[in-house]
Formats: C-alpha cells, sequence, structure tokens
C-alpha cells in the first residue's frame, strides 16, 4: 500500500510496523499524585490507552514500550516513590494483558532508594515479565553513574538489561534563565550530564551488558563529542574506568530519536558518522 492517510496521502494505510520506545503512560493514580508539579505536561495529564492506540495507528507504529514521564516519581518521600512504581508497573503490566502485542512495558524503578529498587527489578522482570526498565537521568542532585546506585547497575548487568533513560531537570538547574522551561534546553544537558556520569565513573565499562537507551539523539552529547573525547583521554584512572576511551563506550550505547532537531544535520545521520 501507499503512505498512510494520516500523513496527508491517499490509498489505504501501510501495515503497521514501527517499535515506539519513548512512548509515555499515565497510570490514573499517578496523574493524581502529580497533578500540579512542575514538568507535568498537559498531554501526559489527559492520557488514555484509546489516545495511545489512536495515535500508534495513525503513524503506522505495531508497538510501543510504555514509560512513565516527568515529573517521574521521587518527591522526597522514599514511601510515596515505592508505591508509585508498583502502581504504575501494575497498571503497565493489566495495559499488555489489555491489548496483546500493541504495549510492552519499561518498568519504573524507585531509584534514589536502592533497596526498594532491587526488589522492583525482580518484580517487574520475575512477575510481570517487562521489557526492560526506565530510570531517569538525575534524582534531586544525584545523577546515574553515581556510586550509590553501584548495586542496582549491577543488577541490571547480570540480567542483560535494556535501560531506557528519560532526561528531567535536576535541583540545580531549574530557572536558571527566565523564561525558559526546561525542555528547551536542561532536558538534553542533563541526559548528557548522565552519560558523562556512567561513562567517567567507570559504569559503562564495568556493567558491559546493560543496554542503555539514551532518549533524544543523546542529547546535547552529539554536540561536545570531540570536548568528551579529549576528556576522557586525561582521566584519572582512565585504565580503569574508560580502558576503550570514549567514543567506545559512546557508540555502544543506543538512541531514540524522539524529539530529535531536524536541521541541517539529521541525528541519525550523526550517530551513523562515529
Amino acid at each position: 500500500g501507499g503512505p498512510s492517510p494520516a500523513f496527508g496521502q491517499s490509498g489505504p494505510a501501510p501495515k503497521p510496523f514501527r517499535i515506539d520506545i519513548h512512548h509515555h503512560f499515565s497510570p490514573p493514580e499517578w496523574i493524581t499524585a502529580v497533578r500540579g508539579r512542575e514538568l507535568l505536561q498537559r498531554a501526559n495529564s489527559e492520557w488514555t490507552p484509546a489516545r495511545s492506540i489512536e495515535d500508534m495507528d495513525k503513524a503506522g507504529v505495531a508497538a510501543a514500550v510504555v514509560s512513565v514521564t516527568n515529573p517521574g516519581l521521587w518527591f522526597g518521600d522514599l514511601e510515596v516513590t515505592r508505591r508509585l512504581a508498583r502502581v504504575c508497573n501494575d497498571y503497565g503490566a493489566k495495559l499488555m494483558q489489555d491489548h496483546p502485542g500493541r504495549f510492552g512495558l519499561f518498568a519504573a524503578l524507585p531509584l534514589p532508594d536502592v533497596d526498594a529498587t532491587l526488589r522492583e527489578i525482580e518484580y517487574a522482570y520475575d512477575t510481570l515479565k517487562a521489557d526492560g526498565v526506565h530510570l531517569f537521568t538525575s534524582y534531586g542532585d544525584i545523577w546515574l553513574g553515581n556510586a550509590a546506585f553501584t548495586p542496582v547497575m549491577a543488577e541490571l548487568d547480570r540480567r542483560k538489561a535494556v535501560v531506557h533513560v528519560h532526561p528531567t531537570a535536576a535541583n540545580c538547574c531549574r530557572n536558571l534563565v527566565p523564561d525558559v522551561p526546561p525542555g528547551i534546553m536542561e532536558y538534553g544537558t542533563d541526559t548528557t550530564r548522565a552519560i558523562l556520569g556512567v561513562m567517567f565513573s567507570g559504569t559503562a565499562a564495568r556493567f558491559p551488558d546493560i543496554r542503555f537507551i539514551w532518549s533524544h539523539a543523546g542529547g546535547t552529547a552529539p554536540f561536545l563529542v570531540g570536548r568528551i573525547e579529549r576528556g576522557a583521554r586525561s582521566l584519572k584512572g582512565r585504565e580503569q574506568r574508560l580502558p576503550k576511551g570514549a567514543l567506545h563506550e559512546l557508540r555502544r550505547f543506543h538512541y531514540d530519536v524522539a524529539g530529535a532537531a531536524k536541521g541541517a544535520l539529521d541525528p541519525q545521520e550523526f550517530w551513523h558518522a562515529w
């Protein structure tokens, strides 16, 4: 068949074939808990399964792997975070059951609570049969790559986990410039902070079986790759942290292209050029 009528073309729609791995869902209890908080977008607060399926059908998407988005799960209360993670994961599992073949699940994890996160990984994989897990770039002012998260990374490595990482705005860096919301700049910047945290801490080299997927074409990393590589050469303890160099780890990572800017250089072409 020809192009989908959803894109302004005539003729029958093609058979759906895309797998969308950057697809947010909003369980009702999560919406209630986060409504009114900064970073909650209207589209996410009004989400329904029917709207997701409608959008998927229009775009030729066969299936979507769902994950929670900003403002996330962490608001300073460990018990609330644990409860919301479980609620979201149970809802995601039910969504898969109700719509066979249309949805997968990146399980929400209750970081920065490491012990609760290890329990939720076990539950998500062994009971819910999740496709992977979902992390945020930072929690308060703690970024991925922090030594406190090492037990979590070790378990994800043991399970050869797919780990989708979505940006947020860290406490340090919100509202630095008047009238510039976090989504314009901080999301891309925080993605790069997390990438560097995972690389320069040695997490990427130490746990090579984790399959990281970084959102939005890797944030600002593509534009800083020369500086990243040069900085890595002088990294103290490089032989243990980055034994094969920064470019090796950057090439091993995966990147989605949701929300990636189209301009003089297509993000997919940029990463392929590496």
